[in-house]
């Protein structure tokens, strides 16, 4: 072969390579070259965006490499599950650019050398530590354990503990640097979970279970220092009771037990009224020659539990272990000790007189009257208080002393007991009347009855009672205290009710009565008596007409301006003459004669 055909063939052959080189490069020019695979997918004449889906999911993503290690048991996990990925763009950018790094003769000889061996690439990966976290959280709902805090209840009066335990909490930021490097090293690994222990905020009761065995180791007895006769039994608070006055509370991560005060003060409130006694003033005569009070009935001091002071004693005696404690109660001044002089009390004169007449009474209604009395003698009312009647007057039964005698129901007079106790209320009506008080209840008889008219008493000056629901009521208006001073002329049957206190000057003036609507009885009544001999009638009452009474009151101060200015109206209905008689006895048409 000449010089010439050798020149011509390599030529040729030049050529071909210029062509064959040009042509592989118009080929791949938009695509990856040949021998190009990354983590072992080939991608070789891919163009990278086509070839995106090869590095989706990755196996080797997905391969549970990562094994995380918890209290109690183990979690494997892929890389892909905690937020590892494939950043396509950029690892396709770089198998792409393989193969053109060098110059052209250069890049022929790596063009073979990528067809001859072939090159591996890693992937660019990122991590999303997010993904880690949620996954991470995901656990804590197995993992977490809420700490629970040392109590004390009871069964029965038994204290019962149940022990503190510790809780815990998986620390996801300490257990994410833990586990990031691990991760991106892709190979198998095992990281620790990080557990952070809690521990609860009550941590020991077991000092109040010595304490709650101590409270209810027994019955706590209740007593009085310095009890009295009418004082009742001393009160005893049962273990059973003493439990349900317990309350347990923590202290600075400790539980304790100890009587709750607010329900130990409303069992002491409930006992307060068995102990409480009510200060009783002292009563006096005025003497008139002297000027002098002359105590008739000495005072007494009253009495009141004294919860706070008691419950504060229950407390302290308890802690010393004993179970007795004295209540401690407050002694109460009377308002009017028996030791009070005229002077302090401005008490110094008479200022107004009531009396009435119970000539003929029977001796039922005769005792009554003297005994009622008694309830009004020497008592003191205070400035600006009002007078009850039937405060002072109290029970009205046989029990308290009263007789049975004459009294107004209905169209005939009856028996029944205390009788005659309005002569003592009409006589007071009277002393607040003449004394100018102001008089805020009174009420008239239904009828009039005659014991209250006798030596000039007049119609329309009395007042029923009939506790509790007839009352006489006035108000001592006036600065000092009202004494009143009851007396029963023994002879004379005069009652006379005296008030006491200091003269301000006020008149009295009364007008009337104007009597109107005047009407006479009907009929008598006869009513059969069975218990009557045969034959015989019993005059049971006499009647008495009826009429309005109307009587005016001026009250004026010192200066001569009016105070008061009231209308006392009595409607007294008629009554008609009533006989009781025996069997065989014929009533009479026409009333017999007296």
């Amino acid at each position: 072969m000449n010089t010439r055909t050798l020149i011509l063939i390599l030529v040729v052959l030049f050529l071909l390579l210029v062509g064959s080189v040009l042509g592989f490069e118009a080929r791949y020019a938009q695509r990856i070259y040949p021998g190009v695979s990354i983590w072992g997918s080939d991608v070789g004449g891919m163009r990278p965006e086509g070839a995106v889906a090869e590095l989706e999911v990755p196996s080797r993503l997905q391969d549970p490499l990562i094994r995380l290690h918890g209290p109690e048991r183990s979690w494997d996990v892929s890389p892909y599950d905690l937020g590892l990925r494939i950043e396509p763009t950029l690892t396709l950018a770089q198998a792409y650019r393989v193969g053109r790094e060098r110059s052209r003769s250069g890049g022929v000889l790596s063009h073979v050398e990528l067809l001859a061996l072939g090159r591996n690439l890693p992937p660019i990966i990122t991590y999303n530590e997010t993904k880690s976290r949620l996954y991470l959280e995901a656990l804590t709902e197995t993992l977490n354990v809420t700490p629970t805090d040392a109590a004390l209840s009871f069964q029965g009066v038994t204290p019962v503990v149940e022990p503190a335990r510790v809780g815990r909490r998986l620390d996801v930021d300490a257990t994410l640097a833990e586990l990031s490097p691990a991760l991106m090293r892709l190979a198998p690994a095992e990281v620790s979970l990080v557990m952070e222990a809690i521990p609860p905020s009550i941590s020991d009761a077991g000092p109040a279970l010595a304490e709650a065995e101590h409270l209810l180791d027994g019955s706590l007895t209740l007593t009085v220092a310095d009890p009295r006769e009418e004082d009742p039994e001393p009160w005893v608070i049962s273990p059973e009771q003493l439990v349900e006055m317990l309350t347990v509370r923590p202290e600075e991560g400790v539980l304790h037990t100890s009587l709750n005060r607010d329900r130990l003060r409303l069992y002491l409130e409930k006992l307060a009224p068995a102990l409480a006694i009510d200060p009783v003033d002292a009563r006096f005569h005025f003497n008139e020659a002297t000027g002098q009070l002359v105590p008739i009935k000495e005072s007494e001091e009253g009495r009141a539990l004294d919860v706070e002071a008691s419950l504060d004693r229950i407390v302290d005696t308890l802690r010393r272990g004993d179970r007795h404690v004295a209540l401690a109660v407050e002694e109460i001044a009377p308002r009017y000790p028996d030791t009070a002089s005229a002077e302090e009390l401005g008490i110094v004169e008479r200022v107004a007189t009531g009396e009435s007449y119970f000539i003929g009474s029977p001796s039922g209604r005769d005792h009554n009257i003297r005994l009622a009395a008694t309830k009004f003698d020497g008592v003191v009312v205070p400035p600006d208080e009002t007078f009850s009647f039937n405060h002072y007057l109290g029970a009205v039964t046989a029990e308290a002393g009263y007789d049975e005698s004459y009294i107004t129901a209905g169209e005939q007079l009856e028996m029944g007991v205390g009788g005659g106790i309005c002569q003592v209320s009409t006589t007071a009506f009277r002393a607040a009347f003449w004394g100018g008080y102001p008089i805020t209840e009174r009420w008239y008889h239904g009828q009039r009855v005659g014991y209250y008219e006798l030596r000039g008493g007049g119609v329309g000056m009395d007042a029923t009672v009939y506790s509790p629901h007839v009352d006489l009521k006035f108000v001592n208006d006036r600065s000092t205290p009202l004494l009143i001073e009851t007396e029963v002329g023994e002879a004379t049957h005069r009652l006379v009710f005296r008030f006491y206190a200091t003269d301000d000057g006020r008149k009295v003036e009364k007008e009337g009565p104007v009597i109107t609507d005047e009407a006479e009885p009907g009929p008598p009544i006869y009513e059969l008596d069975e218990e009557l001999a045969p034959g015989t009638v019993v005059k049971w009452q006499s009647a008495v007409d009826g009429l309005t009474a109307t009587i005016e009151r001026r009250v004026y101060d010192s200066s001569g301006d009016m105070l008061y200015h009231d209308t006392f109206v009595s409607e007294y209905e008629p009554r008609r003459a009533a006989y009781h008689y025996g069997l065989g006895y014929e009533p009479p048409e026409t009333e017999p004669e007296p």
